[in-house]
């Protein structure tokens, strides 16, 4: 009966508590709102060079395509249709690179006989560090990527490739995906209607570079890179994998390497299933800490600095949400002390370069709210656990 009574009471603490900090920031939100914008100079756009609408002159220019693909014990159905739609692709590539990346020989068996499939063979060092591997042997100009489970559609490359002014020019091509499930059904919800907006929003407006630091809208099946891009910015960084594809795109657009982005339609198709690396959230969520630490180092720009040091603290907060799931309450509120009143600081403190972007401060609402309720609900969660051992 007491034991009831306590958790109503506390309920009702938590409501209120929540209530508070609701209308706290909602009393803040006019200062830092669009309608009514604080007194700043907005950065200047020095990265990249976008364009979604090209006239090519292509005539008497030749080019070629190299296709990579790392292996690791792929399921044969997906294996087999992501090789074949390599291999079927409207403009022919030159070659398709398979590397397998320590596991098994076995998929060997569900190739086709065709003389453009090169394999090779190396020790378990992640996805990483096999797509350098397979850079290194790329014999063609262009170098697109594809994951195993993943394919294009006929005229993927055919289509970036006439999005690229002249031939040969160095840059980078990116266009939409589709989302299908294991039976190759395309998903039309919630999730992958927001996927498909925000490339088209982010592909056509604002600022790239701060654009792609809020989040990474390029999928890894998607890209087509000049081989001398990496002679320039690097290789994949496999301390930053599974975020390594979002790493690399960032120093692209950094270098100022143009980037070419189609948007009538998606022309690769990215598998959602179990085995997703995407599925690995502590991992994805290290990565990605690990890149925005990264780039805060590298960029000036005072808009993007405020992005990239409120998502690092939201990220940060995130991990620590797994800490309260596995029960360690204690640990939990150490550090969510530290990081929750870095990013209410962050907040005020960032407010002008914040301007404009209310889905930004809308996520830094709902952060801390969550945040606040957890806190205290802790404290009842690591009671109740007391009493019942």
């Amino acid at each position: 009966m007491f034991a009831d009574q306590t958790s109503v009471i506390l309920l009702c603490f938590v409501k209120c508590f929540e209530l508070y900090l609701h209308f706290l920031i909602l009393f803040l939100k006019p200062y830092y709102s669009p309608e009514c914008p604080p007194s700043f100079t907005p950065a200047k756009q020095t990265y990249t060079t976008v364009s979604c609408s090209l006239q090519p002159n292509h005539e008497g220019a030749s080019f070629s395509v190299s296709a990579v693909m790392a292996v690791y014990n792929p399921k044969p159905e997906f294996f087999r249709q992501a090789v074949l739609s390599v291999l079927g692709q409207t403009t022919p590539v030159l070659e398709l690179v398979l590397v397998n990346d320590g596991g098994s020989d076995e998929f060997k068996t569900f190739l086709p006989d065709d003389d453009r499939i090169r394999v090779f063979t190396k020790p378990n060092e992640g996805v990483a560090a096999t797509r350098n591997f397979a850079i290194k042997q790329c014999r063609g100009e262009y170098i697109a990527f594809l994951d195993q489970d993943d394919y294009w559609y006929p005229d993927k490359l055919k289509e970036q490739t006439d999005m690229i002014p002249a031939l040969g020019d160095i840059c980078m091509v990116i266009s939409p995906v589709d989302i299908v499930d294991e039976k190759n059904n395309i998903l039309k919800n919630k999730k992958t209607i927001k996927i498909s907006s925000t490339y088209q929003r982010k592909t056509s407006e604002g600022d790239f570079l701060l654009n792609l630091s809020e989040a990474n809208f390029i999928y890894s099946s998607v890209p087509m890179v000049h081989r001398k891009v990496f002679d320039d910015v690097g290789l994949f960084d496999s301390l930053a994998q599974p975020h390594d594809d979002w790493d690399l795109y960032l120093r692209i657009v950094i270098n100022s390497i143009p980037t070419y982005c189609y948007r009538e339609r998606a022309l690769s198709v990215w598998r959602l299933h179990d085995s997703n690396e995407s599925h690995k959230v502590l991992a994805m969520l290290r990565s990605k800490c690990q890149v925005e630490k990264k780039l805060i180092k590298v960029v000036n720009d005072k808009k993007v600095h405020a992005i990239l040091n409120t998502n690092l603290l939201i990220d940060y907060i995130e991990r620590d949400h797994i800490i309260y799931k596995k029960g360690r309450y204690g640990c939990y509120r150490v550090l969510l002390r530290s990081h929750l009143q870095k990013l209410v600081k962050e907040f005020f403190n960032c407010r002008g370069e914040m301007y404009g972007a209310y889905p930004e401060l809308r996520r830094i609402r709902k952060t801390i709210l969550k945040a606040s309720r957890r806190y205290v609900l802790s404290y009842y969660y690591e009671k109740r656990h007391k009493i019942i051992w």
